[in-house]
């Protein structure tokens, strides 16, 4: 099992999920990404964000 890592900044957690800032913001407004603003200041975790992108492909599969 890949051992988690603290991700730091909006830019990080976009970069590790291959999509913009933009769109990072978007789904932790809608769709429950694991990312959270704490004193200004962007954090995530590899392990959270491959959880939610296995679910969110889960779903897919599954024709939800």
């Amino acid at each position: 099992m890949e051992q988690k890592k603290m991700l730091f900044g909006i830019d990080s957690i976009a970069g590790y999920f291959q999509s913009s800032p933009n769109t990072i913001r978007k789904l932790v407004k809608e769709e429950n990404f694991p990312a959270v603003r704490l004193n200004g200041r962007w954090e995530s975790n590899t392990e959270l964000i491959d959880a939610y992108q296995r679910n969110r492909v889960a779903m897919r599969c599954d024709g939800v």
